[in-house]
């Protein structure tokens, strides 16, 4: 029984989990182990046992998406390229399709997804067995455990289409679930998580623990995937409007707002980076170790000369096509001080240089992924950057074209699109200013144009060209000075999703077919 754990395990989990800014933001020993703090579910009888569970479910989440493989076939995207040599051989396969079962990091966010489904389980499977007097507190852990099932196989989904449906503890031998089926829980497990979740975690900043409107915001995100490809489901676009329309009609209560000045969005200062803007994200840790730290930042966006690992740029297309404005210029890098010489002997250690002129790939640089070296020094490869999985500006932009793609033309939804385009011209987010502002024409279009400028970067924009099969087109206006090269893979629907990884087929034969 729970008695029979040691009690420093316990003590630790619920300090942790229970500190004010949770996600590997203070300073907590956390490093027990995550099969200790998930617990035999026959124990999951108390509180303190549902603490340290959720504990264990969140360290998951963290060891998932610290490197940036998690979001592999997102390189595929118009946004995101990296270097055309070196050992990035995996990102250069997504980015020009040609990724396989066999391909170098792509077991990443199989597998760490899946491991936040197992302890998202190990929770569920037993939430009817928790007793205490606080069943506010009760009621609000089991609904992040939904939560997070319901992310992690979104995230499936959209990266490999088919997928195990596994909603048990159990050791299943299961085969693929149709998409439709895997959409189906993923509705049900956030509108689980709704009605248990509270309208904001109390002495947590931002929704670094998600609240009713996070699950509210991602079941908007839901029905606007379910409305393109490949299930093309159209109502699903009315649908969407409605339930992010209900998250920013109600967004004070979540805490949930623009952040004034585009820029703090990439700070680490503990006053920026825990955010109004975070509708769901991970608030990551430097102090508190290696383990809690973001590896997908800083030093990964600099090319050799400045010193970094040449991992992640802005594709020369999308910073050509980037409108002007502070919007760009929070964006983007585009120069840097040279860590050694130039192999041609033009620049010299020390020199700050244009990116056009880098002779190791010159590509200009994402400062949403090296921040500033204020606080970010290159030679930096782990960092307490936020990791945004939903930002309130893309919420707002998910209502503008879910609004505009089901016929309507509310007003309210120029306006989400509106308090976006005025961020972007630095100008105040809810004064109408008719030098930016839109009124008329085709809503829709506008915010997913809109899309492409404001969530650069993010991982996000490959799955928006997948939604709405737009791949093609945006590929074949790929920059000839590209040096990853043009791509040579199929840009057709069939090769929108990521191959199952090779090794999960070896342990599971029937996912061969």
């Amino acid at each position: 029984m729970i008695k029979n754990i040691k009690k420093s395990v316990l003590k630790t989990a619920t300090v942790s989990l229970l500190s004010a800014s949770m996600l590997f933001v203070a300073c907590v020993d956390l490093d027990e182990d995550v099969a200790e703090a998930r617990l035999d579910p026959s124990n999951l009888t108390s509180i303190e046992a549902l603490e340290a569970s959720i504990t264990g479910a969140y360290k998951e989440v963290g060891l998932a998406v610290k490197w940036s493989q998690f979001w592999l076939n997102s390189f595929g995207g118009d946004d995101l390229t990296t270097h055309s040599g070196k050992n990035k051989i995996a990102f250069r396969e997504a980015d020009l399709r040609v990724l396989t079962a066999t391909s170098a990091r792509i077991n990443t966010a199989y597998e760490g997804s899946y491991k936040i489904i197992k302890a998202a389980n190990n929770i569920i499977e037993n939430e009817h067995n928790f007793t205490g007097t606080d069943q506010v507190a009760i009621d609000a852990i089991i609904g992040e455990a939904y939560f997070l099932r319901a992310f992690s196989y979104m995230h499936l989904t959209n990266t490999f289409g088919r997928v195990p449906l596994s909603l048990t503890v159990a050791i299943e031998e299961l085969g693929y679930s149709e998409i439709i089926d895997i959409y189906r829980q993923i509705e049900a497990d956030l509108l689980k998580a709704e009605n248990l979740l509270p309208n904001k975690y109390p002495k947590v900043n931002a929704a670094i623990r998600p609240n009713n409107g996070s699950a509210r915001a991602m079941l908007a995100k839901l029905y606007l995937h379910w409305a393109g490809y490949p299930l093309k489901d159209t109502e699903k676009y009315a649908m969407a409007a409605a339930s992010a329309k209900t998250v920013i009609d109600n967004a004070g209560s979540h805490g949930f707002a623009l952040v004034p000045d585009m820029n703090t969005l990439w700070s680490t200062a503990d006053k920026n980076r825990l955010n109004s803007e975070i509708v769901w994200g991970v608030a990551h840790c430097v102090p508190c170790g290696v383990t809690y730290a973001n590896r997908h930042s800083g030093k990964l966006g600099y090319p050799a000369s400045m010193g970094g690992w040449s991992e992640i740029f802005a594709e020369i297309g999308l910073f050509e096509a980037f409108p002007e404005g502070p919007r760009k210029e929070a964006t983007f890098v585009t120069e840097g001080i040279l860590k050694k010489d130039d192999s041609d002997g033009i620049h010299k250690k020390g020199d700050l240089v244009n990116w056009r002129e880098f002779d190791d790939e010159a590509h200009p640089m994402f400062r949403k992924v090296t921040g500033f070296l204020s606080e970010i020094p290159a030679k930096s490869s782990s960092t307490s950057m936020t990791t945004y999985f939903m930002r309130y500006a893309d919420l707002l932009l998910i209502y503008a074209e879910a609004e505009g793609r089901s016929g309507g033309n509310a007003s309210d939804a120029w306006e989400a699109l509106n308090k976006v385009r005025r961020r972007a011209s630095a100008l105040p987010v809810d004064t109408a200013d008719a030098s930016v502002d839109v009124t008329s024409g085709d809503l829709a279009e506008m915010a997913f144009t809109e899309r492409k400028w404001e969530l650069a970067g993010e991982y996000i924009r490959w799955g928006d060209l997948v939604r709405m099969e737009r791949v093609s087109s945006a590929l074949g206006m790929r920059s000839t000075s590209e040096l990853v090269g043009p791509i040579t893979g199929s840009t057709a629907p069939e090769n929108y999703f990521s191959p199952i990884p090779q090794s999960e087929i070896d342990k599971a034969p029937q996912l061969e077919n």
